[in-house]
């Protein structure tokens, strides 16, 4: 489902899709998380309520070593 977003003028947008008119009058950051999070819907994902996951020590270690060596 294509989002598209729209100035309305003011520094205000609008969201919207095939579907129908999502949000009016919302600011571009707004604007731009809706869009992500409903092309995120649109691709399967399913809201919980539940916080992520957290990454595992050897992923962090891990992320440290490639951190390192690049810099």
């Amino acid at each position: 489902m294509p989002v598209k977003i729209q100035s309305v003028g003011k520094g205000k947008y609008r969201v919207s899709t095939p579907h129908g008119t999502k949000a009016k009058h919302t600011t571009k950051a707004k604007a731009e998380k809706q869009k992500r999070l409903l092309n995120a819907i649109d691709h399967g994902w399913k809201p919980t309520g539940k916080p992520p996951k957290k990454k595992t020590r050897t992923e962090s270690l891990a992320l440290k070593v490639v951190q390192t060596l690049l810099s």
